[in-house]
């Protein structure tokens, strides 16, 4: 994070200190050990309330359509009001959220929370990044950037390891520890995002139609790409745990072993964010989103194959291949920030967010379906199929990105 003032915090157009970076950083990452949970916990909730494969994707999946639903007044708010008071306000409904899931007896209040916990997400995520990069521009907010998204992947890392408290005192237990972590995490937010001591009037701001924004051939493509990558990843991050399982012979089994292999997996993202993102400022982001995608498209979309294999083997190739899918996620943000006109920049966040997140939902609720409509989560071809879905997502992330413009690498 070079470059960065290292003392006092940001006014007006300051650049964050490393301080308000590191602490937002930590915040996020605490505030998300409710993120994985649902996945991690997945083999144990699937016994507990009877789910078919369609209903455990629905509710692995339903956070993401609570973020669809609350980003776009979320974020795009945050061009009127500080993005700081939106993070701290949502970070409490978080907390609640999740001890709600805690108290559930089965499916339907579940669903109800975890909506509410992916809204909570929504005001969250980008209104942080949006927080802690103002003020920024160039490679330096790039490095921000990577440095906070990958932060979010740390974040989900963490919270598959609560699987363990789930191992220890049952999954009610595990949720009410996120809870916990989630309240820590908002009172470093409240400490540490950087308060803004020049507000523009609302008065004077006019919030962008999306019109406007879609009409940016570029935001557009790297909005499309965003959702073709979380679709992408989705059997890796959501249905691994289930899927190492049934490598083992019971997908309604897990361990520690399976639950730091996910945790691993989720991981790994920071390096290969960070390694994408390095790559994107020397090459140029339409060259590597492109081959990452092609990349990704192979080891995601024959992935289901690896179940052949002996589980060590099959762990190997599952932290590989989470490797190359994630390469994308900070080079892509980054891509956004420098798309974004500055006074429009909480609208495109928003539909960037939205839209993306869509790609989640849809993508994690897919690959239940499929498993349900090849036979279930004990045939290997209904996992062959389902990972074929998300190789699918990934061939249409490249063909997306090849037609990004050609000096969009020296805008950002």
């Amino acid at each position: 994070m070079s470059g960065l003032k290292t003392a006092g915090r940001p006014s007006g157009g300051d650049t964050p200190s490393v301080p308000s970076v590191i602490g937002v950083c930590t915040a996020e990452i605490l505030g998300l050990a409710r993120y994985s949970i649902v996945p991690a916990l997945l083999p144990q909730l699937m016994d507990a309330w009877s789910l078919s494969s369609t209903q455990a994707g629905l509710l692995a999946g339903i956070m993401f359509a609570g973020y669809m639903i609350g980003v776009v007044p979320l974020v795009t708010v945050t061009d009127l009001v500080p993005a700081r008071t939106v993070y701290l306000a949502s970070t409490a409904l978080s907390v609640l959220s999740t001890f709600g899931v805690a108290l559930s007896n089965d499916l339907v209040p579940a669903l109800g929370f975890r909506a509410l916990a992916g809204i909570a997400l929504a005001g969250m995520y980008m209104p942080g990044l949006r927080a802690v990069t103002d003020g920024t521009e160039g490679p330096r907010r790039a490095r921000i950037a990577g440095f906070y998204t990958s932060s979010f992947t740390v974040g989900a890392a963490l919270s598959f390891l609560l699987g363990r408290a789930g191992i220890w005192w049952g999954w009610r237990g595990a949720f009410m520890v996120a809870a916990v972590a989630g309240l820590c995490g908002l009172v470093i937010a409240w400490a540490t995002l950087p308060r803004p001591t020049v507000r523009t009037s609302p008065r004077r701001r006019t919030v962008a139609t999306f019109r406007t924004i879609v009409e940016n051939r570029d935001a557009l493509i790297v909005i499309v790409a965003y959702a073709a990558t979380i679709w992408g990843t989705s059997g890796l991050r959501q249905w691994i745990v289930v899927f190492l399982g049934f490598s083992a012979g019971d997908p309604t089994h897990s361990d520690w072993s399976m639950l730091a292999i996910a945790a691993l997996i989720s991981l790994l993202g920071v390096p290969a964010g960070l390694l994408g993102n390095e790559f994107a400022i020397r090459f140029g982001l339409r060259v590597t989103a492109t081959l990452i995608f092609l990349a990704s498209a192979i080891v995601t979309g024959l992935f289901g194959l690896v179940a052949t294999m002996p589980f060590l083997a099959a762990a190997t190739m599952s932290l590989v291949a989470s490797f190359i899918a994630q390469g994308n996620f900070s080079n892509l943000t980054s891509g956004l920030l420098a798309i974004a006109v500055p006074q429009n920049a909480g609208a495109t966040m928003a539909l960037y967010s939205c839209i993306g997140f869509g790609g989640g939902f849809l993508g994690t609720l897919l690959f239940g379906l499929t498993l349900d409509g090849f036979g279930g989560a004990m045939r290997l071809s209904a996992w062959i199929m389902s990972f074929g879905t998300c190789g699918l997502a990934c061939l249409v992330g490249a063909g997306a990105t090849a037609f990004l413009s050609g000096d969009l690498e020296r805008k950002a």
